[in-house]
């Protein structure tokens, strides 16, 4: 395992183009690739969505395995554990991760109708063919029972499905930009490394323009308490838990809940 004075800083060019190399792929995929292969196969949105989303969460999280291999760490858990600061979590740390908790929810849906406004920017408003519960008007388009179109009862393999979606996103992303790269950029930029880490994390979220002003807030804070509290499991079990509402939303609609 690498000490501290042994990693490299992250400077801002070099964090800029993270931002701009995963932004890219991300969005070209959502709002080309996707859309142009469920037109052109005539599958349901459903089919190119988990294909998008599992491939590029997945290749997030080979992105930050070959990141930290690269950088001479040996391929141990104990040596993860360190790099990738991911400590046993103390009474405040769970606090902090129950605040952040709720600021997401508080903020994601009070800021819910900032959304709409990507509808007036035709390069940002979702494609034609993406479903309505995909884009700014999200949850409130979702009809009990479905998935993006999908009948959900029985289909126990879409939960499976996006479980592995999930597990690369959270685990990935967590990773990625909390455990390998905001160390490097706390060396870059100091006790700022936090706004430096949100700036990239929040870019990479183009492919889905219409959430940037309601994950900002609770972004901002999650990533400075991280920072001040150097324990990663802080971030991965926010976004872990808030993400896997969806899982308990299939789950429910596969037991005809």
């Amino acid at each position: 395992m690498l000490k501290e004075n042994q990693i490299k800083p992250l400077g801002f060019i070099k964090s800029l183009l993270v931002a701009l190399i995963l932004g890219t792929v991300l969005f070209i995929t959502h709002y080309t690739l996707i859309p142009n292969y469920i037109l052109r196969s005539g599958e349901p949105y459903y089919k190119g969505y988990w294909i998008g989303y599992t491939a590029t969460m997945g290749l997030v999280l080979v992105i930050a395995l070959i990141s930290y291999w690269r950088e001479g760490n040996p391929l141990t858990w104990q040596a993860m554990k360190a790099r990738f600061r991911l400590r046993p979590m103390n009474k405040g740390d769970w606090l902090w991760t129950l605040a952040i908790i709720v600021v997401v929810l508080a903020t994601y849906f009070g800021l819910g109708f900032t959304g709409r406004w990507v509808n007036s920017d035709p390069f940002l408003a979702p494609r034609d063919v993406m479903p309505p519960e995909w884009g700014p008007q999200g949850a409130s388009k979702t009809h009990p029972g479905e998935f993006m179109g999908l009948a959900l009862k029985g289909q126990w393999w879409v939960v499976g499905v996006y479980t592995l979606g999930w597990f690369f996103n959270i685990f990935g992303e967590e990773f990625l930009f909390r455990g390998y790269l905001l160390p490097r950029q706390e060396l870059a930029f100091g006790k700022y490394a936090w706004l430096a880490n949100t700036g990239v994390f929040w870019l990479i979220h183009i492919y889905q323009p219409w959430v940037l002003i309601q994950v900002l807030p609770a972004m901002l804070l999650q990533i400075y308490i991280v920072q001040v509290r150097k324990n990663t499991w802080i971030s991965i079990i926010q976004h872990g838990f808030v993400n896997s509402l969806t899982i308990f939303y299939l789950v429910a609609g596969v037991i005809g809940i």
